[in-house]
């Protein structure tokens, strides 16, 4: 193998490694952010809304969706969310989430946050 051909390889596997890392981390976030809106919307079941949530984020509709989906059941549920505060939380949770992965690798994107 060349060396060339070895460069090419580490590099994809560096990109491999931080797109699992991003999806990990989006999932914890995603975790925390289910968390925050069963707490503030007074639901119970938070392993569905947390399915339901990465469901949304899987699907072509991403973080935008994410936020679509929130706002409308925080609505739904008769109280107020701006989405300059949502987004302001998930930005927040975004940068919970990374620093959790990155003391404790080893645990599972869909363990308890």
């Amino acid at each position: 193998m060349s060396s060339l051909e070895k460069r090419e390889k580490a590099m994809e596997e560096m990109y491999f490694l931080n797109s699992e890392m991003a999806f990990r981390v989006q999932s914890r976030r995603d975790r925390l952010l289910a968390q925050w809106v069963v707490a503030l919307v007074g639901a119970t079941d938070f392993e569905a809304y947390v399915a339901e949530i990465i469901d949304v984020r899987m699907t072509a509709a991403g973080n935008e969706g994410v936020v679509a989906k929130i706002l409308a059941d925080v609505r739904s549920a008769g109280r107020v969310l701006g989405e300059k505060e949502l987004r302001a939380r998930m930005e927040t949770l975004m940068a919970d989430a990374a620093e959790a992965i990155v003391r404790r690798p080893d645990r599972s994107p869909t363990s308890q946050a």
